[in-house]
C-alpha cells in the first residue's frame, strides 16, 4: 500500500464518519449545543487569523525591528473594534485592510 491510498482511505474514512453524524436521525444535540454549534466556525476562523497576525507581527518585530510591526498592530486594533462594536465579522476586512494601506504608506515615507 503506498502513500496515496493511505491518504484517500483516511479522508474517505474521515469525510463518512462527519456525514454519518449530519445526515443521522438519530443523533439530535440539545438546544444549548445546537445554538453554540453555530459559533464554531467564526470562532475558529479568528484563532486562525490572530496566530498568523500575532506571527507575522512576530516575525516583522525580529527583522526589521518594531516599525515594521506597526502596520499590523494598527489593522488588528481597528478591525478587532469595528467587529466588536457592530458584530458584523465583514467588517474586519472592510476597515482592516485600508488601515494596513494607509499606515504602510505612512510608514514608508
Amino acid at each position: 500500500m503506498n502513500v496515496w491510498t493511505t491518504i484517500l482511505a483516511a479522508g474517505l474514512g474521515s469525510y463518512v464518519l462527519r456525514m454519518s453524524m449530519i445526515t443521522s436521525d438519530r443523533f439530535r444535540l440539545p438546544t444549548q449545543l445546537e445554538g453554540a454549534a453555530s459559533l464554531v466556525a467564526p470562532s475558529a476562523f479568528a484563532a486562525l487569523a490572530t496566530t498568523t497576525l500575532a506571527g507575522l507581527a512576530l516575525d516583522s518585530v525580529q527583522a526589521a525591528g518594531l516599525r515594521n510591526a506597526l502596520p499590523l498592530a494598527a489593522t488588528l486594533a481597528v478591525a478587532s473594534l469595528a467587529v466588536v462594536r457592530t458584530s458584523k465579522p465583514y467588517l474586519a476586512v472592510l476597515t482592516g485592510m485600508p488601515t494596513f494601506w494607509l499606515v504602510s504608506a505612512l510608514i514608508s515615507r
